[in-house]
């Protein structure tokens, strides 16, 4: 491991650290009969390179050699420890040799590798607890100046409101209490700091919860040492956590669980358990294992009479952050099981989930996931080396590949630690992707960081990753029809895009029980979108050839494209449209082409029509001609909407046209439902059409009674609602910025500018406002109408497949946008929920709203 080795005497020519250049393998030999050596030829003087050239380059051969010897040393502090094999404890006592004796020279850059591990290495605490400790028994200054600079780092990550890397650097403490280097009372006295939040007289629920859930994230790597040594604190510790679990039962548990669970109850083959309530079952459950975490490798025990002799340090005082409206709490996901039966036993080999054990892996997986997220393929790596982090035979990959790299078994070593339990890595994995994939109310990260991470460890690791993978897909389908319509949304958008990264390849005979079903049944939606989100990926004939002929029927009947209502020469009208497309298409000016419509418009045929009418004829016949025109590409229809952009808005300056003109565009581009939804975002940014218009659209009849199981129509009101939400947020930033310039000496802004800035904000709120009570009012008259059309035919509403999808996507849009609805909580329960509003709402709706407000706002604990 020293890594001075690789820079000595022969073969290399590099530099050694004794800055002897000449004696390396590549380095130049002195020869007397050289015409340039000493001892052969002569140089004439000015052959001889000037003495500062000289210098530079003895200056530039000395960088290099920091350099080098700084990226080694990086390189053996990040690898030390990635496989747990039974040299680790030489290995790390021969690093922690060479930092100790570069450490003057290079501390900066040990320092700065150190932090790099702590935060983004997570599975491997134990490993730099323990190389620290060694440090700091060689050293007792080295020691504290990474206590200094863990704490400092950890105080920053508060105040930053850092979660992950809070609950990391905690865990890194906990380490140095096993390693000695900071007594168990300085670390209870941190948690303790932590705790006093739920002192406060009022507290939110999600600041109280991530305070405890921090502190207990930390207890498994440490808990065994604390209660040994300061059992008095720890009980205490234990008690604090304890009373504010039952607070927290007796008030009800968490606001808005229920509504962001993956699965319905009855259709669950598992308990649905919140991420703190699991984790405290778990951590109850390692109490009565006497605090002993067999999985958890312990390198500082080894080194127990070293690390006992040397000093500790105390850790300043920690604040934590006040709460503000932007404040973001740390929310792991749930629980969430794909490999268990309908008897609710695991099915695979993996960790019981009330077993810490099953915390400690997905937790080091989870972070690894979104620590990586910059880098896939190094994401797809660090993932499958987390397996090698705990003891020999935890995960059966690791057992073998142990056996298979010439370490002894586990069996065969001189440990008291048993052969470990031999999980599935495959398995894991597969359940925390789709842990995060299916995270309410929204994952972390986009959902194409997933599917693209997704395909790199099938390609990375091919050879048993993909069959636990198909597993999981194939359970989970069978689950759709309990599954939540956002979590099947975000199925089958990640199906199509894993199937476009293999070819379409899939047993689609095991999947063909779907031909028999219904038309909106959950699993055939499911093939439908697949296939839909596939063809945009591809192409039409692509996918026709690739899926089975039986299957066809969930593909459009023909390659998606325009419909152009007037395109039949039998049409009655055909011969008026083919004049105005032929006008735009000679690019004719705004004056000839309103001329044009100006004559149609009053032609004889149309007298029959009343001025209304007309109106909205023409609408029609110029939209209709203007997509026509621009079907070729967005580039194409852009330019003519750009064109003519006066036109259409002059056209659409009232509610009713707006609608209308979102009807004609729906109908043009029914076949390509892509198209339809790019062209409408278009529209709304050239205020041809604005976001009321198309909320109306949704919850027309035609839309609502035959789409409404169609997911474009979904994806077209999020996309509207982000919009109109994304312009709230833009005059808001403006605002303060231009407040900044006003207030700035010498101001470059004016009075005047910052009124004006304020009334859009007024305008845009009002407008937000408006379009999220139209929502409301349109969606809750709409299920409530379902309702009442079951009743007298004695149909129960469970089972009613249209009315639980609307149900729903009334939820889905609830918690996305709970922030907007909480804000306009008052106004929406007293003109839509109310018995003033559209007429008695069923509880099944109304819940949801209230459990969406819950959720958001919170609910106060009272505490003392």
């Amino acid at each position: 491991m020293d890594y001075r080795r690789n820079n000595q005497g022969g073969g290399g020519g590099g530099p050694d650290r004794n800055r002897n250049y000449g004696g390396g393998g590549g380095g130049r030999q002195h020869d007397r009969h050289d015409k340039g050596g000493r001892g052969g030829g002569y140089r004439r003087p000015y052959d001889r390179p000037p003495r500062h050239e000289n210098r530079d380059r003895e200056q530039e051969r000395a960088q290099d050699e920091v350099n080098d010897i700084e990226k080694r040393l990086g390189g053996l502090i990040i690898r030390v420890g990635d496989k747990i094999t039974p040299t680790l404890e030489t290995n790390l006592n021969t690093l922690a040799g060479i930092l100790d004796n570069d450490y003057a020279k290079h501390s900066a850059t040990i320092l700065k590798s150190l932090k790099a591990c702590i935060l983004e290495l997570p599975m491997k605490s134990a490993i730099y607890g323990t190389l620290t400790g060694l440090l700091n028994a060689k050293n007792v200054q080295t020691g504290g100046t990474i206590v200094k600079m863990a704490s400092e780092l950890l105080q920053e990550s508060l105040l930053k409101y850092q979660w992950r890397n809070v609950k990391l650097l905690l865990r890194f403490f906990g380490e140095l209490v096993n390693s000695n280097v900071i007594l168990p009372t300085t670390l209870l006295n941190v948690m303790d700091q932590f705790l006093n939040v739920l002192q406060e007289e009022t507290i939110l629920r999600a600041r109280a919860d991530c305070a405890v859930y921090c502190v207990l994230a930390t207890l498994p790597w440490c808990a065994a040492d604390m209660r040994d040594r300061n059992p008095h604190d720890f009980d205490k510790i234990l008690g604090r956590i304890e009373d504010y679990m039952l607070s927290r039962q007796d008030s009800g548990g968490v606001e808005g669980f229920d509504i962001v669970k993956v699965f319905t109850d009855d259709q669950c083959p598992y308990i649905q358990e919140e991420a703190l309530t699991l984790l405290w079952k778990q951590i109850q459950n390692l109490q009565k294992d006497d605090w002993e975490v067999p999985i958890l490798i312990k390198p500082s025990q080894t080194f127990d009479a070293v690390l006992g002799m040397a000093s500790q340090h105390e850790l300043p005082e920690f604040t934590f952050p006040p709460h503000t409206d932007s404040t973001s709490y740390y929310n792991p996901a749930p629980l969430f099981r794909i490999f268990v039966g309908d008897d609710g036993e695991s099915t695979s080999s993996l960790p019981d989930p009330y077993s810490i054990a099953h915390f400690i892996v997905r937790d080091n997986l989870t972070d690894v996931l979104c620590l990586f997220e910059i880098n896939r393929k190094e994401c797809a790596k660090y993932l499958f080396m987390v397996q090698y982090s705990y003891v020999i035979g935890t995960f059966a990959d690791s057992a073998s590949s142990s056996s298979a790299s010439g370490a002894p078994k586990a069996e065969d070593m001189e440990t008291d630690t048993p052969a470990g339990p031999g999980w599935s890595v495959d398995h894991v994995m597969s359940e925390v992707m789709f842990t995060e994939i299916f995270k309410l109310p929204k994952p972390e990260f986009k959902g194409v960081y997933y599917a693209s991470l997704l395909v790199e460890i099938c390609k990375a690791f091919p050879d048993s990753f993909p069959a636990a993978l198909a597993d999981a897909i194939k359970r989970l389908y069978s689950r759709l029809p309990g599954m939540d319509v956002e979590c099947a949304h975000r199925f089958w958008t990640w199906f199509s895009h894993h199937l476009s990264n293999f070819g379409y390849l899939w047993n689609w005979s095991e999947w063909s029980g779907v031909l028999e079903l219904p038309f909106d049944h959950a699993q055939a939606n499911f093939i439908r979108e697949s296939l839909e989100k596939a063809i945009r990926l591809s192409y039409f004939e692509r996918l026709k050839e690739a899926v089975p002929e039986e299957f066809h029927k969930f593909m459009p009947s023909e390659a998606p494209g325009p419909s152009w209502k007037f395109e039949s020469p039998e049409h009655p009208y055909h011969a008026m449209a083919s004049a105005v497309l032929n006008s735009l298409r000679a690019k004719h000016s705004i004056e000839q082409i309103e001329q044009t419509l100006e004559s149609i418009k009053n032609a004889p045929r149309l007298e029959s029509l009343t001025p209304a009418e007309r109106e909205d004829f023409i609408r029609e016949l110029f939209t209709e001609c203007v997509l026509m025109l621009g079907s070729k590409s967005f580039s194409h229809v852009l330019n003519v909407i750009e064109r003519y952009l006066s036109i259409l808005q002059r056209m659409n300056s009232t509610p009713e046209a707006r609608l209308h003109s979102v009807k004609i565009v729906a109908q043009f581009w029914r076949n390509n439902t892509q198209f339809l939804g790019i062209l409408l975002d278009k529209m709304l940014n050239y205020r041809v059409v604005d976001a009321i218009a198309i909320v109306k659209w949704v919850f027309e009849p035609e839309v609502w009674q035959n789409s409404w199981h169609r997911s474009f129509v979904w994806d077209i009101l999020k996309n509207t609602l982000n919009k109109v939400i994304s312009r709230v947020n833009q005059v808001k930033e403006k605002l303060v910025e231009v407040r900044k310039e006003f207030a700035a000496i010498p101001p470059t802004k004016t009075e005047e500018v910052v009124i004006g800035v304020e009334n859009t904000l007024s305008i845009v709120n009002r407008e937000q406002k408006e379009v999220f009570l139209t929502l409301y009012q349109k969606f809750v008259g709409v299920l409530q109408q379902r309702l009442n059309e079951l009743e007298p035919l004695g149909q129960s509403a469970e089972g009613n497949r249209p009315w639980e999808i609307g149900l729903g996507w009334f939820l889905e849009l609830g918690r996305r946008y709970s922030k907007e609805v909480a804000i306009f909580s008052a106004t929406l329960e007293t003109i839509v929920f109310s018995a003033g509003g559209i007429e008695t709402v069923d509880t099944r709706i109304s819940n949801i709203f209230q459990e969406v407000c819950r959720m958001e706002i919170g609910r106060s604990i009272e505490m003392n």
